[in-house]
């Protein structure tokens, strides 16, 4: 039997590939809400920060963060503010 709290993970990240798929604001701030509701009852709801878009460079969610002046990143990184 899966473990609940992957198949609660996967669920989640599949909310938020659709919410990318279909660009979908709303889908992303329920998806948010459940990371916020999971994170309060001390679980881990996985890695989701590449759904939420940066403050920084302002990449979507989905999308990878971009070099901007003074603020680099290495390929595959995001800035440190899009992950809390």
């Amino acid at each position: 039997m899966t473990d609940p709290s992957e198949l609660a993970r996967s669920a989640l990240q599949r909310i938020h590939r659709a919410a990318v798929k279909y660009r979908d604001l709303e889908l992303h701030h329920a998806a948010d809400e459940i990371v916020r509701a999971a994170l309060a009852r001390g679980l881990d709801p996985g890695p989701v920060e590449s759904y939420r878009a940066c403050p920084v460079c302002g990449a979507e969610p989905g999308q990878l963060c971009i070099n901007v002046p003074g603020r680099p990143v290495s390929r595959g990184e995001m800035h440190p503010e899009r992950t809390k």
